[in-house]
């Protein structure tokens, strides 16, 4: 079945969908298609409308492939309002892929990224690109992992309309470790939606869900995470944690963890925390001379920071870290 018909069989997103519980669904305009797909792939097990949406307006797809035991950076850029982009890494191979928006004017904006991570490869997947006034933006990666591969995730998101991204994760072979820390720095009306999937389909995968808010104003933010192990998963890991601090009385946030666990030997936890800025370190810093606008201003950068400071040095945590002022 081809993207078109796949993508029209669904229809448009409703909030019953709980691959949308978070999103305002009325708020996506409904889409004129094509009459031919262009693509021949068969999509008729996806279930993600914005999975579907750049292929069925049959965006051009740019291919890219890492060869084994290979090194490469690249930046990844779409030039249209859909796009897609299909990234196989090879065996052994170390590669890093910042993303940059697409600053077009435009109604709806939706990117796609299959990216399959060869046996013992090591990717890192980022964005931290400038506050933009885009009103809605898609943004859907499937990954799939073999063997002792590793992938990390990292984002930053200060946009001023709404965004959206969704991961279908799929780690496949033993040892295989998925990592992804995301960083909401959201002001006035603007939302970020996250929806995640993770699958542990091999025994001793592993993977981790770092998730930090900083809202004000009205904005929103939502965090909708599911890990997934098999009935064959003997030693899986995951953890996943939800930090937001709220900075106006009317901003927002929504978390669903989601656990589905069909073996016994594995350790999953989730956590998630939601509040001010902490009363007794404001009064530290304040107390010892620091004017408040400040030592707010301290306090929220050392929230932010201490998001990607885990990483390996690499050039994801060099941009991330200059982007919030450590550069």
């Amino acid at each position: 079945m081809d993207a078109i018909t796949r993508i029209k069989q669904l229809g448009m997103p409703r909030k019953n969908d709980e691959l949308w519980t978070f999103f305002p669904v009325a708020k996506i305009p409904a889409p004129e298609f094509p009459d031919v797909c262009a693509c021949e792939e068969d999509f008729s097990k996806e279930t993600d409308f914005a999975a579907l949406l750049p292929i069925a307006q049959n965006a051009r797809t740019m291919v890219q492939n890492i060869a084994d035991g290979s090194e490469e950076m690249a930046l990844l850029k779409c030039n249209n309002d859909f796009g897609r982009t299909v990234l196989n890494v090879g065996k052994g191979a170390k590669a890093s892929f910042e993303i940059l928006d697409n600053k077009v004017a435009h109604s709806v904006s939706a990117e796609r990224f299959d990216i399959n991570v060869g046996e013992g490869a090591d990717v890192e997947i980022f964005f931290a690109n400038p506050a933009n006034d885009l009103p809605l933006t898609f943004r859907h990666f499937r990954i799939t992992q073999a063997a002792g591969s590793q992938v990390r995730f990292s984002a930053i998101e200060r946009g001023n309309g709404i965004s959206r991204v969704s991961i279908d994760g799929f780690l496949q072979g033993p040892g295989a470790h998925f990592e992804i820390r995301t960083l909401n720095m959201l002001g006035g009306t603007a939302e970020s939606h996250h929806r995640l999937h993770i699958y542990h389909e091999s025994p001793e995968t592993t993977s981790t869900q770092l998730s930090r808010n900083l809202l004000d104003g009205s904005s929103r933010a939502s965090y909708d995470g599911s890990v997934i192990v098999g009935a064959n998963c003997t030693k899986a890991n995951s953890g996943q944690l939800v930090n937001t601090i709220l900075l106006s009385e009317d901003s927002s946030v929504s978390v669903k963890p989601v656990l589905k666990i069909y073996h016994d030997d594995v350790e999953c936890t989730h956590g998630n925390t939601v509040g001010e800025l902490d009363a007794e370190q404001m009064f530290y810093l304040v107390s010892r001379g620091i004017p408040k606008e400040t030592a707010k201003k301290m306090l929220i950068s050392s929230f932010a920071k201490e998001t990607f400071y885990p990483l390996s040095d690499s050039p994801a945590k060099k941009r991330l870290l200059q982007v919030l002022g450590n550069g």
